[in-house]
């Protein structure tokens, strides 16, 4: 298995070198149009054709039959390059189905037909379409050449040979033509560790067939130990193949760079929450995009934000892990998925983060911190103990919690001399909302909090905690005079 390659691409008219790194069994190369998919995956092949195969992404054809003349070309090393030197491949049907003759002839007809043992018949290559298209049939000829052809029942259960593209949609025609071209090339290489380079597969793909294909690759490149490259545009397919694919890494273009690394399977979790967010719309939306630390934070701002009044916001939940590699991965997917490399929105982190954000106020999602210790404080300021009861006496009611819990003395002495910069853990919080709010057994504290910052822009304390930076870039700045 390859772990890194090197080519050229066009970015812009202007060819570049680029090298990916830390390849995996099935890889991903995820960018917006002009980062140079295309144009780097059929360099490498026409380099090094021994090695790659090159599934084009233009992929036209009228039929689904065997074509001599076609399988000849195939099996002429120039003329096989000449055809996948450009996008588009108008023959591109009837050459996988004509391919599928070189099966027969590497693996041998006896084979295939169980008169000799092998570690391969035609029953394992013919399951295989099964997986992709459940529907279809696909049987080798009785007769020769012994191409694949597939086959569907009617409404009287009478098995249809497909011989036409016309008898299929756009989506069955491409799941048909892709299986036995990558099917076909896994044979001839099984377990020769060499790659195909798939490009753009999810065209006319139904989200169902986008996530039945993550299935068949990982199926194929298990079976015959093939690696995969494969460049998209859908996060659906992409979140498909990382669900289903075992050893998988995630190469996010950047135009810029000339060595990409592919990120690995173990930080895929950070993937997955990513691009269940939709980044690209709330980016294409002018949506502002916020990302907190945990859960606590996403409650407050989700309350926040279910308010008709404010300003509508993507929030990006960190899950409790390193919400500066959540900031890292949500940058490098919008810098692969959109033009422009402005501000989208902040990474919201508490005060106790002792990371410098100085060098960091130029990133498309600089870090912002609370001018708190963390999300807890905001449910000490005056404007949201108010909300609960106007005359509230905080110095009394935390006397109250010390005096029926010896063991908070301390934190509570803390709090009543610095509520804005004092730690306060979760039990705590819960004591003081339930001392505090006599509809606490039905009103969570954060909900209290995000009911607060929904209703409009922070003053008086609330604005305090806060602080200016992300008051400034959620509700905006306030006009001055000279403005």
């Amino acid at each position: 298995m390859k772990t890194e390659i090197t080519g050229n691409r066009f970015v812009k008219n202007t060819q570049h070198p680029l090298k990916i790194t830390g390849l995996e069994r099935v890889n991903i190369l995820f960018g917006k149009n002009g980062t140079g998919k295309s144009t780097f995956l059929r360099n490498v092949y026409q380099a090094q054709s021994n090695d790659f195969h090159l599934v084009v992404p233009e992929r036209g054809g009228g039929n689904m039959l065997y074509a001599s003349n076609i399988f000849d070309q195939e099996n002429k090393e120039n003329e096989k390059k000449s055809v996948r030197s450009k996008n588009w491949d108008s023959q591109y049907r009837e050459r996988s189905i004509s391919r599928t003759v070189a099966i027969t002839q590497s693996v041998g007809y006896k084979t295939l037909k169980k008169e000799s043992v092998e570690e391969i018949d035609a029953e394992t290559i013919e399951a295989l379409f099964g997986v992709f298209l459940p529907e279809f049939t696909a049987k080798f000829s009785e007769t020769q050449p012994y191409s694949i052809e597939f086959y569907r029942s009617d409404e009287d259960n009478n098995a249809i040979k497909i011989t036409d593209t016309n008898q299929l949609s756009s989506g069955q025609v491409e799941a048909l033509s892709l299986a036995a071209d990558i099917v076909t090339q896994a044979v001839l290489w099984r377990n020769e560790k060499k790659c195909i380079l798939v490009d753009e597969p999810d065209a006319h793909l139904h989200l169902d067939l986008q996530n039945r294909f993550a299935i068949f690759i990982e199926e194929v490149s298990k079976k015959f130990g093939i690696q995969f490259i494969i460049t998209t545009h859908s996060q659906a397919l992409l979140a498909s193949l990382m669900n289903v694919c075992k050893s998988i890494g995630i190469v996010c273009l950047d135009s810029k760079k000339e060595e990409i690394k592919a990120i690995q399977k173990n930080d895929n979790f950070v993937f997955s929450n990513l691009l269940s967010s939709d980044l690209a719309l709330s980016k294409v939306i002018g949506r502002k995009i916020v990302i907190v630390e945990g859960n606590d934070d996403f409650l407050v701002w989700n309350q926040a934000a279910r308010n008709q009044n404010f300003d509508d916001i993507a929030i990006i939940e960190a899950s409790g892990g390193d919400i500066l590699q959540y900031k890292t991965y949500t940058e490098k997917i919008l810098n692969a998925i959109c033009d422009d490399n402005n501000q989208a929105g902040i990474t919201l982190t508490d005060r106790d983060k002792k990371e410098d954000a100085t060098h960091d106020t130029h990133s498309i999602l600089p870090i912002k911190r609370l001018q708190c210790f963390s999300i807890e404080n905001l449910f000490l300021t005056n404007e949201v103990l108010q909300s609960i009861k106007t005359d509230i006496d905080l110095g009394a009611e935390l006397d109250g919690i010390s005096s029926s819990n010896p063991d908070d003395t301390a934190d509570i002495t803390n709090i009543k001399n610095d509520k804005k910069g004092t730690k306060i853990s979760k039990d705590l919080i819960k004591k003081i909302h339930n001392k505090i709010d006599t509809h606490s057994n039905t009103t969570d504290w954060r909900i209290r909090v995000g009911k607060v910052l929904g209703k409009g822009r922070p003053t008086g304390e609330l604005f305090d905690f806060l602080g200016s930076d992300i008051v400034d870039y959620v509700w905006g700045k306030v006009a001055t005079a000279t403005e």
